[in-house]
């Protein structure tokens, strides 16, 4: 039997407990055997609930310690970079919370880290493992859609309130945060735009703090994209609506006339079978393909009846296919390479925004 592959989690804050969740649903072929924090009391109680035997106050006295195959990075964006680099340079693979990077200078660190050392790289895009979200995948591979998609819409519409960006310190500041609804909120829609899309080219974009006056980042933010393709994209995030109504989107105009959609909603805690299980679903509310093809979308009940299959969330599917990637040698469903493209779009809008001109992006 191939043994277990040994994990450590940087960051015991909340979404930590989402790891951790996920990594107990692989039991059979991964460990939690690390953690760490730079609040003792918090790593503690981290520490307790989930049985993990190894306590450390920072991330190179965990990577140091050694007996790890992989890290977890769930800290602010801006504090990504830092242990993902001294993982590599110790072997050891890394797994991240999306964004990968806050900067684009630091995201080229990391891969470039990663390169030299030979490890695995991947940023949490868990909503690419949705049904939902494969099935618009194998229509577009299938070619359901025409032989190329020439526009492709992509939303985050969410709120925010006061007391969401009092729960944190670092929440609501450009330094301590990155950014705002395009930097935390919208990189999973950015995501599933540039994972059916294909490679930006060129933005131009407007962002702003248009009524949430008690924190420094943008709330609403919006930006036009033109794609490698040809095709033509429009990104919109806010964290100004209220009640939230897709809390991701895209759709997918296929240059045969047909479209479809995913859209991802939101689930109650009454309506999750376990806590740790995915707060959202994703469905086809859009399914037109123009090839009297049988596939058929994932309406919205079905969604919710599945939740995250066999497993305890959706972070567990990302996290299988990476145990995969190990074991195989290959490459993980999505790359260091992925989460960069999402970093220069974010980066892309920011700098349109101050200097009102496009944007160039590159690989």
């Amino acid at each position: 039997m191939v043994s277990r592959v040994r994990f450590g989690i940087i960051g015991t804050g909340g979404i930590a407990n989402t790891h951790a969740a996920a990594l107990a649903g692989l039991a059979d072929d991964a460990e939690l055997v690390a953690c760490c924090d730079v609040a003792p009391e918090r790593v503690a109680a981290f520490s307790e609930r989930w049985g993990v035997r190894g306590q450390f106050d920072s991330a190179r006295a965990m990577l140091d310690a050694g007996g790890l195959d992989v890290v977890c990075v769930c800290t602010p964006h801006p504090l990504h970079a830092e242990p993902l680099v001294l993982a590599a340079e110790r072997g050891i693979h890394g797994v991240v919370e999306k964004p990968l990077t806050s900067t684009l200078e630091d995201a080229d660190r990391v891969l470039e880290a990663s390169t030299k050392h030979g490890t695995l790289l991947t940023v949490m895009a868990q909503r690419r493992w949705f049904p939902a979200a494969q099935r618009i995948r194998q229509a577009i591979d299938s070619g359901s859609l025409g032989p190329s998609l020439l526009l492709g819409e992509s939303v985050c519409e969410m709120w925010r309130d006061a007391a969401y960006y009092a729960r944190d310190a670092w929440r609501g500041r450009w330094d301590t945060e990155g950014g705002g609804v395009l930097m935390n909120q919208a990189p999973h829609n950015i995501d599933f735009l540039l994972w059916y899309m294909g490679p930006p080219r060129e933005i131009f974009g407007y962002w702003g703090n248009l009524n949430h006056p008690f924190v420094e980042i943008e709330d609403n933010a919006v930006a036009v994209i033109r794609f490698a393709s040809g095709g033509l994209g429009i990104l919109k995030g806010t964290v100004s609506m209220r009640p939230e109504r897709r809390i991701h989107g895209v759709t997918l105009v296929g240059d045969s006339g047909a479209t479809v959609s995913l859209d991802c909603w939101q689930v109650q805690d009454a309506g999750r079978r376990v806590a740790t299980g995915p707060w959202d679903v994703g469905s086809n509310d859009v399914w037109t393909l123009a090839d009297g093809s049988e596939q058929r979308p994932i309406v919205h009940q079905e969604a919710v009846a599945y939740g995250s299959g066999g497993l305890p969330n959706f972070h567990a599917h990302q996290l299988r296919d990476v145990i995969g990637a190990i074991r195989e040698s290959r490459p993980p469903a999505v790359t260091g390479v992925d989460g960069r493209r999402v970093v220069a779009v974010i980066q892309g809008v920011y700098e349109s925004g101050r200097t009102g001109r496009p944007v160039t992006l590159t690989d």
